[in-house]
C-alpha cells in the first residue's frame, strides 16, 4: 500500500450516535447472489437455536441453491463426497444434508425446515400497504405461505405511521444463533412476473436455465453485493433486528420471543478487524428512535472527507431529488441529504481524489434523476479542473439472438449493489442507496469496515468481474488508479462494439445521459438507458407506478 494515503487512525472512519465501531470482527463480501444465498442457505440450515430475517420482500419459491451447486454429481462420486463434507465442516447434521441432496432448497422448504426441528425462525417483512406500489410479491401471501410452515412472521406497518408517501422498509439483514449475520443489497426474492430474479453468476448471462423463468423469462441479469459478519458486530445487527420486531409485535399481539434473545456483543476474534453497523432508521417510524437515525449518511461523509486517493462506489440511483413514484423532474425537489453526499464527492475530487462510480442502465425508476446526479458531479470536476477524475460506469452483457441468427441480444446488468471502497483501506455494503431515501426516509441497514486486506479484495474481485477475468488475471489492477484507467479503456471499447453490434469484453461500459446519447447519435432513452433501447425499441419495461422502489 501507497503510504501516502494510509491514514493515522481508524477512528476517522467512525459514526457516533448509534451503534458504536467493535474490535474483533469478520467481514467477507458476498459479491452476487449464487454465493450470497448459498452462504446464507447452509447457515441457516445449520441453525440451533433461533434464525431471524428482516426484508424488504420475499418470495417463499426461490431457490436459495441452484445447478452444480446443489449437487456435483452421483451419491458415490469424489466431488458429491467433497461437498457433503463441506456441509458436515458447516455444521449441517444429517437430516439437513438429507434435505440438501434432496435438492427442495427453496426460502420455505429451508426455513421450514428449521422450524419443525424446533428452531425459533422469525421473519419481519415490509408489509407494503399500496397494492399498487409493490413491485413484486403480495407480503399477506409471503406471510401466511410462512407460518403455516411453522415459521413466525409479521409485517411490519411501521411505514404507515408517517406522511412520506414512498417510504419502504428496505433493511434486508439476517441472524443465525447470534453467530453469523448478514446485511447487503440482496433480498431473498423474485419478481412476481418473473423478472428481477436477485440470483445470479459472475458471468450475468442475459438468459439462464438456472434464474427463476417459470413465470416469464428472466430478462435482467442482477449484480449486487451482501456480507456475512462474525463477532462482535453481529449483536448489533440482532439489536436492530430486535428493536424493529418488539414494536410491531407489541402493537399486533405478535411473538414477543425475539425479545428474550441474549444480544450481548459475541466474543472478539483473535485476527479480527474493526467494523461498524450503521443505519438509516426515519424519524416518526419507531419509538425507539422517533428522531430517526442516519449513521449510513455520516459513515459516507466521513469516508468520502477521509479518501485521499480514490473512492469507488457502486449504487442502484444516484438521485439529487426527492423521489416521489413519478419519472418527472417537476415532481422532485433537491434533498439536501443527497446534495450533501454529492457535495461531498465533488470535494473530493477538488482535492485530487479518483471518483469511480458504477449505476445501472435501466433502473427501475428515477433515470433521469440519475442523470441529474452525474450533470452535477461534472459539473465539480470541471470546475476543479479534474474532469479525467471522475469515471462513471455502467454493466451489461450480450447474447446471441435465439430469433436471428448471427445476431445478438444486449442487456443491462442491473447494478443492485449499494456498495462503496475508499483507498483500499475501508468499504461498506448494505441496503441504503445513494437518494433521499436511502440516507433519512427509508429503513436501511450497512455495514462499514476499517480492513485494507478485505477493501482491495473486494475491490480487485467487482472489477475482474466487470472485465470478466480470471481471479489470478489482476496484476494490472493492483492500482487503483490504473484500474480505473483499465476500466475506462474497456468501457469505451465495448461502446464501440455496441456500436458495431459486436459481443462485449466483459461487462463494463460508460454510463450515458441522455444529453450523451443526443451527442453521439445513440438511442438513450430517459428510463430504458441504452442497452435496452437499442433498434428502436424501449426494452422490458418495469410498471412505473405510484411508489415503486426496488
Amino acid at each position: 500500500m501507497n503510504a501516502s494515503v494510509q491514514v493515522l487512525t481508524t477512528a476517522g472512519w467512525w459514526t457516533t450516535g448509534d451503534f458504536p465501531a467493535r474490535a474483533g470482527c469478520r467481514v467477507e463480501p458476498l459479491i452476487d447472489g449464487r454465493g450470497a444465498m448459498l452462504a446464507m442457505c447452509r447457515a441457516f440450515l445449520s441453525a440451533q437455536r433461533f434464525i431471524l430475517l428482516a426484508g424488504w420482500d420475499l418470495d417463499v419459491s426461490l431457490p436459495l441453491v441452484r445447478g452444480a451447486d446443489a449437487r456435483l454429481g452421483s451419491d458415490e462420486s469424489p466431488a458429491q463426497q467433497a461437498l457433503l463434507a463441506s456441509l458436515r465442516r458447516e455444521g449441517l447434521d444429517d437430516d439437513a444434508i438429507a434435505l440438501w441432496d434432496s435438492g427442495r432448497l427453496t426460502v420455505l422448504d429451508v426455513l421450514g425446515f428449521a422450524a419443525r426441528r424446533g428452531v425459533r425462525v422469525g421473519v419481519l417483512l415490509w408489509d407494503a400497504f399500496h397494492a399498487a406500489s409493490h413491485v413484486t410479491n403480495d407480503p399477506v401471501k409471503q406471510r401466511d405461505a410462512l407460518m403455516a410452515a411453522g415459521v413466525d412472521c409479521l409485517l411490519d406497518d411501521s411505514s404507515r405511521r408517517i406522511a412520506h408517501i414512498a417510504q419502504s422498509l428496505h433493511q434486508k439483514c439476517s441472524v443465525v444463533d447470534g453467530r453469523v449475520a448478514f446485511v447487503g443489497g440482496i433480498d431473498l426474492t423474485v419478481q412476481s412476473g418473473g423478472d428481477y430474479d436477485r440470483w445470479d453468476t459472475h458471468r450475468h448471462p442475459c438468459s439462464s436455465p438456472d434464474r427463476v423463468s417459470g413465470r416469464s423469462a428472466a430478462t435482467h441479469p442482477w449484480h449486487d453485493v451482501h456480507a456475512r459478519l462474525r463477532g462482535p458486530v453481529v449483536a448489533d445487527v440482532l439489536a436492530n433486528i430486535v428493536q424493529r420486531w418488539s414494536e410491531v409485535a407489541a402493537r399486533h399481539h405478535g411473538p414477543l420471543w425475539p425479545a428474550e434473545l441474549d444480544i450481548a456483543p459475541p466474543s472478539p476474534m483473535p485476527d479480527g478487524v474493526e467494523a461498524q453497523v450503521v443505519r438509516t432508521i426515519p424519524s416518526d417510524t419507531y419509538q425507539f428512535a422517533p428522531r430517526g437515525i442516519a449513521t449510513v449518511k455520516d459513515m459516507y461523509l466521513r469516508a468520502l472527507a477521509q479518501a485521499r486517493r480514490f473512492v469507488y462506489l457502486e449504487n442502484q440511483y444516484l438521485w439529487p431529488e426527492v423521489f416521489v413514484g413519478l419519472d418527472s423532474l417537476r415532481w422532485g425537489e433537491r434533498s439536501p441529504d443527497s446534495m450533501a453526499i454529492l457535495e461531498a464527492i465533488g470535494a473530493a475530487l477538488a482535492r485530487g481524489v479518483h471518483v469511480g462510480i458504477t449505476l445501472p442502465d435501466h433502473p427501475n425508476c428515477g433515470r433521469r434523476f440519475t442523470d441529474g446526479g452525474v450533470r452535477i458531479l461534472r459539473e465539480r470536476a470541471a470546475a476543479a479542473g479534474v474532469p479525467g477524475q471522475l469515471h462513471v460506469y455502467t454493466l451489461g452483457n450480450a447474447d446471441p439472438d435465439p430469433g436471428a441468427p448471427g445476431a445478438l441480444v444486449y442487456r443491462p446488468v442491473y447494478t443492485h449493489a449499494k456498495t462503496a471502497i475508499a483507498d483500499d483501506v475501508w468499504w461498506t455494503a448494505g441496503s441504503a442507496n445513494l437518494n433521499s431515501r436511502g440516507m433519512r426516509s427509508d429503513a436501511e441497514i450497512n455495514v462499514s469496515t476499517a480492513d485494507a486486506l478485505s477493501a482491495r479484495a473486494l475491490r480487485l474481485t467487482l472489477w475482474l468481474e466487470h472485465l470478466e477475468r480470471a481471479p489470478d488475471q489482476h496484476a494490472d489492477l493492483l492500482d487503483p488508479l490504473a484500474g480505473l484507467a483499465l476500466l475506462d479503456r474497456a468501457a469505451a471499447d465495448n461502446l464501440e462494439r455496441v456500436r458495431s453490434r459486436r459481443p462485449l469484453s466483459g461487462h463494463v461500459l460508460p454510463y450515458l445521459t441522455e444529453e450523451d446519447g443526443e451527442r453521439l447519435g445513440l438511442p438513450v432513452h430517459h428510463e430504458h438507458g441504452l442497452l435496452d433501447s437499442l433498434d428502436g425499441g424501449a426494452g422490458p419495461t418495469p410498471a412505473h407506478l405510484f411508489g415503486k422502489y426496488l
